[in-house]
């Protein structure tokens, strides 16, 4: 039997990687000859005709070229900034000017002061780092009509300040407030851990307060079964020890809400970071009269702007609107939840 003929195995007339590097530089790769076995174009053989390409004469005008030379400036650059185009001599001097300025070193900012990274300002970085990192968190805002607090805080002012007892603030008012819609929503009330969701027996909500050394969130605990005088009696101590230094591990410890107030420095809503492990925190902007719809009628009322994040690992968004709703109409008829 005839042996039958070896069909010779065909072989590329050029690299893979020759054929990229030649599409790198432009370079017409049928035209270069090749140094690799049976012919085969290699890496090598584009660079080696890349650098024996002869640079495309520049069009130069005599001023610029003098003006060049003096600078000591690289035509064919100047020339690759408008390609086609003769080198006149606004040309170079726009290239002179431009490497002097890439040349002067950008100066070295003042600086007004340093300031040491205590030990506090360490740990509230690393939980606001781990609560943003962490949380699937989400922010929710409305708007309540206050109107009817405000009316109440008027009412508590007006009996309590002539017997020189504790007036409430609205930060008290909304913390009696929340305890009462987290009543009804006791999964707002719930703490993260990774194996389950714990959803605690008390209401013990966390109140951030501002310091110098920075912000400090101290626990009002059993809040539902307080009155709104123990609630201002116990906030105003807090803020106090809280300013000085002297809060105790216990009273910062064990919060399962937290509700922050910036009113008072003319926000209106905002996002508040999520004191982990707790679900939620409620912010609280600024309570301002304006034209608002009451009884088919525009009249003047007191508007107050609520921002609630949650943590969506915990709940879900229908459940955290019908608690912040719950809020809303709580602030609107206040009467029903606060007593002295």
């Amino acid at each position: 039997m005839a042996e039958r003929p070896r069909q010779q195995r065909s072989v590329p007339t050029i690299s893979p990687r020759a054929r990229r590097v030649a599409s790198e530089l432009g370079i017409d790769w049928t035209a270069v000859s090749g140094s690799g076995r049976t012919g085969r174009i290699v890496e090598r053989d584009v660079r080696q005709a890349a650098a024996g390409m002869a640079p495309a004469p520049v069009a130069v005008s005599p001023v610029a070229r003098r003006l060049a030379v003096q600078a000591e400036l690289d035509l064919a650059q100047v020339a690759a900034r408008a390609p086609g185009k003769r080198v006149m001599r606004e040309d170079v001097e726009a290239a002179i000017a431009a490497r002097q300025v890439a040349a002067t070193p950008s100066p070295t900012l003042p600086v007004r002061e340093t300031r040491p990274i205590t030990q506090l300002r360490r740990v509230i970085a690393q939980r606001m780092v781990e609560s943003s990192l962490t949380a699937a968190a989400v922010t929710l805002t409305t708007e309540a009509d206050a109107t009817e607090l405000v009316a109440l805080r008027e009412r508590l002012k007006a009996a309590l300040a002539p017997r020189e007892r504790l007036v409430p603030t609205f930060t008290d008012l909304l913390v009696k407030l929340t305890g009462c819609a987290l009543e009804e929503h006791p999964l707002l009330n719930a703490i993260w851990s990774e194996q389950e969701i714990v959803v605690p027996p008390s209401i013990h909500i966390a109140v951030a307060v501002d310091t110098e050394a920075g912000l400090l969130a101290p626990v009002v605990r059993d809040v539902p079964s307080k009155s709104i005088g123990q609630i201002a009696e116990e906030l105003r101590g807090l803020a106090d020890r809280s300013r000085a230094h002297a809060l105790t591990a216990d009273e910062l410890s064990g919060g399962t809400f937290t509700v922050t107030n910036l009113g008072t420095y003319g926000i209106d809503a905002f996002t508040p970071i999520i004191n982990l492990p707790q679900c939620a925190i409620l912010g609280v902007g600024r309570i301002i009269r304006k034209p608002a719809v009451w009884n088919d009628q525009v009249v003047p009322r007191h508007m107050l702007a609520l921002s609630l994040t949650f943590d969506h690992r915990i709940v879900d968004g229908g459940p955290a609107a019908r608690f912040l709703q719950t809020v809303r109409e709580y602030v609107e008829e206040p009467y029903l939840w606060v007593t002295e």
